[in-house]
């Protein structure tokens, strides 16, 4: 029922922005990472989209114009679907936001600012969370985005349209936290790939609309009949991004006969975990939920240890026997990290395999028996 109502709205929804796009209102693209607050954007009076598709090889083949190969294929995709001009989503932004996290969103930022006919505004995000001076420096950036707002858009934005607007999203994380908090009961019928999927068309929605499917989608998971437990190894994804279409992965755990039961990912999905405080400044409330409370990325300095420790809390709460490690070809930060994340996973017992993805089909019957001889072993390891 919600699934197609979903759908419906999904599809309806590029000719929606167009006809609010007609009547004055702003389309503001940003990309991924959880660094941009849509709050701010929403309080604009603009509408916020994410850009975040990937898994397809026409575009980077498309980016090789602009960009070497090196670069990871999310940030090389960013750059084809710009030059391909077919999704509608990337035609219609007014404005894109990029947060200057990874090198490769940062070049993918200033390929797009080459071609000069959109307003870019580039969003400094300090490489470390934990201290005073680099709140203060991202609070002052939040503030810079707000009056690039107030100037592009022609609308004043006040704290109170700010606060309403956190607490629409953080609605929408609360939610998203429960339905996937639902899987921890192994008898709880939701995969991997339906979870990933309802976290990506957050990013496009309605924001409102998105919370009232959230709603029902939550209440029909806890009252649908519970289904047969099976001895399909329950798994944990780790890894930098999960695009919107990059899916044969995990249709290739669920074909081995594995479950991925919990996703901890950086780019591409939305940060679901913490939620803004609601009380005092909110511009403070901002930059302390979006670069504090919460688990950094790898790009950050002194951040693996607390990802560790998260990955190790969700492995002890959602009953998780394996690890996925899905890195994407060029992402040397998370390549790096992948042999301490095998260490310290490996001394708890736990295995782990990782995968590398350049989008290509040419790896795809590798990564297929990889999978299936990783599965297998994890089943032993449950005997």
């Amino acid at each position: 029922m919600q699934e197609e109502r979903l759908a419906t709205h999904l599809r309806d929804r590029p000719a929606q922005l167009r006809e609010a796009q007609e009547k004055g209102v702003k389309i503001i693209g940003y990309f991924p990472g959880n660094y941009v607050p849509e709050e701010l954007i929403i309080a604009s009076g603009a509408i916020p989209i994410c850009l975040i598709d990937g898994g397809d090889t026409l575009p980077l083949e498309v980016s090789l114009s602009a960009i070497p190969h090196i670069f990871c294929p999310f940030a090389r995709t960013q750059i084809g679907e710009r030059l391909l001009r077919r999704n509608p989503y990337y035609n219609m932004i007014d404005m894109l936001i990029a947060p200057i996290t990874c090198q490769h969103l940062k070049k993918a930022a200033e390929i797009w600012e080459y071609y000069g006919d959109i307003e870019i505004f580039k969003l400094g995000i300090p490489h470390q969370y934990s201290n005073d001076f680099e709140l203060g420096y991202y609070r002052d950036r939040l503030r810079a985005l707000r009056e690039r707002l107030k100037a592009f858009t022609g609308n004043k934005i006040t704290d109170k349209s700010i606060c309403s607007a956190i607490k629409l999203y953080n609605r929408m994380r609360e939610l998203l936290r429960k339905i996937s908090l639902l899987r921890c009961d192994a008898s709880v019928p939701l995969d991997a790939l339906d979870f990933v999927k309802l976290n990506h068309a957050s990013f496009y929605a309605d924001p409102a609309l998105m919370v009232d499917i959230l709603e029902s989608v939550y209440d029909e998971l806890r009252e649908k009949p519970s289904v047969a437990e099976t001895d399909a190894p329950r798994l944990i994804l780790i890894g930098p991004n999960i695009g919107y279409g990059d899916y044969k992965m995990l249709e290739l755990v669920k074909e081995a006969g594995g479950e991925i039961v919990i996703e901890e990912v950086c780019e591409g999905m939305r940060y679901y975990w913490s939620t803004i405080d609601t009380t005092g400044d909110p511009l403070e409330s901002l930059a302390r939920g979006y670069l504090r409370d919460r688990v950094p990325p790898a790009f950050m300095r002194y951040s693996a240890k607390p990802r560790l420790d998260f990955a190790l809390k969700l492995i002890t709460d959602f009953t998780v026997s394996g690890v996925i490690w899905y890195e994407l070809l060029g992402c040397e930060t998370y390549d790096a990290e992948s042999y301490f994340f095998t260490q310290k996973v490996g001394e708890r017992n736990i295995p782990m395999l990782i995968l590398e993805s350049d989008y290509g089909m040419a790896g795809v019957g590798q990564m297929k028996t990889r999978i299936e001889a990783f599965i297998e072993m994890v089943k032993g390891g449950l005997e």
